[in-house]
């Protein structure tokens, strides 16, 4: 389905969008200093600001909870909607009790079954079901306590119906890779962002999840996936995990630990580290390339 461009692209009537873009990207890019090579900061912002043809779909995943997956899913979709000047959707698909809507910061009041059930027909009635962040990203949050179970037809009916909106969006899927959904969901995606415990078994669990989805027709998916290589506690060795995660030619972003995000809560982008913010930089720009891939939709 096309984007909807005339209702995405609020544009500078006394400038050239692209130039406005460019500008607001630098200023904003993650990780960015005074000593940050210049031609680094336009390639960051470039690449993320990039026109697509319809909405982006990174889904990101882990085998178990607790690995880092909303964390990730949250400053994923702040770096790219800080280069966007269209919006961006951060969608909770887990099932469970996702923490999503926690690190973003917001307490929505619809979910996607309502989404599903009401199918907006526009941006206005559509605005109605999600909820907005201080930072401009769009949430749409997974059905809790409500005895609904999130199912693969209402999750795409409910994606569906918002794609046209939106020119990226970032799911968290449940725990997994096996359910019916989330089998659904990485058959849809444009590119995914797998997320590994810095741990011997971290990555030992990792490696044979990576052949499963080889030999269970994800093949092409694996040439646009990303793994982030997550430091849970201080002094992780991150370059063992890595060495041992680079056997399969996929990239390998090591995410270091920081305290900020150690504590759970709403995620403020001011409270990290610099090196957090390089990593996060790194892994939104390799992930965001590979849904513009060649031979993506």
């Amino acid at each position: 389905m096309p984007l909807d461009t005339e209702r995405l692209v609020q544009r500078n009537p006394h400038g050239d969008p692209a130039l406005k873009r460019l500008g607001r990207g630098m200023r904003k890019a993650l990780g960015a200093s005074a000593g940050t090579d210049m031609r680094d900061q336009v390639e960051l912002a470039t690449r993320l600001g990039a026109p697509v043809r319809s909405c982006r779909r990174i889904a990101v995943t882990s085998i178990r909870g607790g690995a880092g997956k909303s964390t990730l899913a949250t400053l994923i979709a702040r770096t790219i909607q800080q280069h966007r000047e269209d919006r961006v959707l951060a969608i909770d698909a887990d099932p469970g009790l996702g923490s999503l809507p926690l690190r973003l910061g917001v307490a929505p009041t619809h979910s996607l079954h309502d989404v599903a059930a009401t199918r907006p027909r526009t941006w206005d009635e559509a605005a109605q079901h999600l909820s907005l962040t201080d930072t401009g990203v769009w949430v749409l949050s997974a059905p809790q306590g409500t005895g609904r179970e999130l199912n693969l037809p209402t999750f795409h009916t409910a994606v569906g119906t918002l794609g046209r909106y939106f020119a990226a969006s970032i799911i968290d899927c449940g725990p997994g890779l096996g359910s019916p959904l989330n089998r659904g969901i990485l058959d849809s995606t444009h590119a995914q962002v797998f997320v590994v415990p810095a741990t011997t078994d971290g990555a030992a669990t990792a490696q044979a999840t990576l052949d499963w989805l080889r030999t269970n027709g994800h093949e092409a998916l694996l040439t646009r996936t990303t793994i982030a290589l997550v430091s849970r506690t201080p002094g992780t060795d991150l370059a063992t995990a890595r060495a041992a995660l680079q056997t399969h030619g996929l990239p390998v972003i090591p995410i270091p630990y920081d305290r900020h995000l150690a504590a759970g809560t709403t995620i403020s982008p001011d409270h990290l580290a610099e090196s957090t913010h390089t990593a996060i930089t790194k892994l939104t720009l390799q992930t965001f390339t590979h849904t513009r891939s060649e031979g993506t939709p």
